[in-house]
């Protein structure tokens, strides 16, 4: 068996709700855990084993761990992963990548040079039903792509009281289109390929006390002539996931009931290839058990969200497979979001805020 990987997780909240148990999961040994708040994080250290805790990033670097998760809020992410790279840590990085541009390529540059493992967490990739609606398209069961759409609506902000974090409700770090849509234009990339154009705009959350948006809308073009739109709303009523890819031969739809195709044939239920569900496994274990829970964590629906067991074998395949590029700095596994990716979605999500303040197409080069 190797010898497991030490690893530090920054952020006690969705880092223990998510992130410990699933870098545990996957064979890691989680050493630091570094918050705010001396007293809950000692708490949330304990329940997990975790020996050691700090109320600083600096204080943590002088450990001999491997790798660092950052999973704190999206404005703190530029200066914790670029003093993890600094201190020569391999780092997994939460979404939003960054809250805008320079900051997004300091970091993916900063990786770079370096020679370590740099991942995004964009565990939708890692879903099978995901996976199968890229090889669908690749495999040329649908023909000359032509159309893709997708959508994504959540309750999130629906209720009476909005439960979410303080800087989830500020524009340079919060919103729907910086919180969800990262994860929903990484899919469509992973899926169909990069972004060549976009328009769009988003809806400004200030009836509910937010100087963020609660929705977004936009039409795009990608590289290789797929015309589509994305669009999303925290403010639905229900959960609604759909993603159609419409070829010259037949349709692929996602949705709750999973993927099916349709072409002259009628519909047909699909499922993803053996060698591809092995893939997704990121040569780790196989998850078949719910996830362990912390006590005593606030009840919010924003905590519920990151913290079902819903993604979580989806989660540890992820970190599986950067525990794979830690070990073998030549492991590559298409499923994986590299800082290159995160540079990306912030490159299409600065060109939506554009378009909208410009009201026109924007291109992406």
């Amino acid at each position: 068996m190797a010898k497991a990987i030490n690893v530090i997780v920054v952020g006690t909240n969705i880092g223990c709700t998510l992130h410990v148990r699933a870098l545990k999961a996957a064979g890691f040994a989680v050493t630091t855990l570094v918050g705010r708040k001396p007293e809950q994080t000692a708490y949330r250290a304990a329940h997990f084993g975790i020996q050691r805790t700090c109320t600083s990033i600096e204080e943590a670097m002088d450990s001999d761990a491997d790798a660092v998760v950052v999973a704190t809020p999206p404005a703190t992410h530029h200066p914790f992963v670029m003093q993890a790279l600094a201190a020569g840590k391999h780092v997994l990085c939460e979404k939003p990548f960054a809250v805008d541009l320079g900051q997004a390529r300091e970091m993916r540059d900063a990786a770079q040079q370096a020679g370590l493992a740099n991942m995004v967490t964009h565990e939708f990739r890692w879903f099978s039903r995901n996976a199968l609606m890229r090889h669908l398209l690749q495999s040329g069961r649908l023909g000359a792509p032509i159309q893709l759409t997708a959508h994504f609506d959540h309750s999130l902000c629906a209720a009476p009281v909005i439960d979410v974090p303080q800087w989830w409700k500020e524009p340079d770090s919060g919103g729907w289109l910086r919180n969800y849509n990262a994860h929903g234009i990484d899919l469509i990339r992973y899926m169909a390929g990069d972004f060549a154009a976009v328009s769009g705009a988003v809806h400004p959350g200030s009836d509910r006390g937010m100087r963020s948006d609660d929705s977004y809308a936009a039409a795009f073009l990608l590289k290789s002539g797929v015309q589509g739109v994305m669009a999303g709303s925290c403010r639905a009523w229900d959960y609604h996931p759909s993603t159609r890819i419409i070829g010259s031969n037949a349709t692929a739809d996602l949705g709750l009931a999973g993927v099916s195709v349709i072409d002259a044939s009628g519909r047909h239920q699909v499922e993803l290839p053996i060698t591809l569900a092995e893939q997704l496994r990121g040569g780790g274990p196989t998850v078949t058990t719910p996830r362990e829970r912390l006590p005593a964590m606030d009840d919010t629906l924003y905590v519920k969200t990151h913290s079902s067991d819903h993604g979580f074998a989806e989660q540890v395949g992820l970190c599986s497979a950067f525990a794979a590029w830690i070990r073998d700095r030549t492991y590559r596994n298409p499923a994986i979001a590299t800082f290159d990716d995160g540079l990306a979605h912030v490159e299409v999500i600065a060109a939506i805020e554009r378009s909208q303040s410009e009201r026109r197409w924007i291109d992406l080069h």
